[in-house]
């Protein structure tokens, strides 16, 4: 009897695991894919970087900025590229592959002000939509891209704040 006391107990251990497995199993196949897939992978990554890249670099109020100027007057694009396209990828949850400096590192000698910051937002919002992506992914992806102001935006921005009334 206790034989089958204990075949019963493993059968039902068994049986209560299985369930577990197959609770969990069904709750990833309705978990949200990382937005990295949803926007397609490095393939929609990449088109959309090197979109954004050459407006980036063509913009007249950007290129306003002596220092952003020299920088694109070094014409390093395909490296800008690169070195974009893997900083994207990490952050909307694919391959951990980045291997640039840090952002605040990265963008402090460019003098970037809140305009110009505004401006780059304004061109990825322009990629996004003429890529098709969609509504749900550009708000994540701009709500991600405005919590790197604090770590791009390196200099005051020249126009002075509204006075209240």
């Amino acid at each position: 009897m206790r034989t089958n006391i204990l075949k019963s107990g493993r059968s039902a251990i068994a049986a209560i695991g299985f369930a577990v497995a197959m609770t969990y199993s069904s709750m990833s196949a309705f978990a949200e894919a990382p937005l990295y897939e949803r926007i397609g992978g490095y393939k929609a990554v990449a088109a959309a970087v090197d979109h954004l890249v050459d407006n980036i670099y063509k913009n007249q109020t950007l290129n306003k900025n002596p220092t952003l100027k020299a920088v694109h007057d070094l014409d390093e694009r395909a490296a800008f590229k690169l070195v974009l396209a893997t900083w994207v990828m990490e952050n909307t949850g694919g391959p951990k592959i980045y291997f640039g400096r840090p952002m605040d590192k990265a963008h402090l000698p460019l003098n970037i002000t809140n305009r110009e910051f505004n401006v780059i937002l304004h061109e990825c919002l322009e990629t996004f939509y003429q890529l098709g992506v969609g509504q749900k992914e550009i708000d994540e992806l701009m709500a991600g891209l405005e919590a790197q102001r604090e770590a791009v935006v390196t200099a005051e921005a020249p126009i002075k704040p509204v006075a209240a009334k």
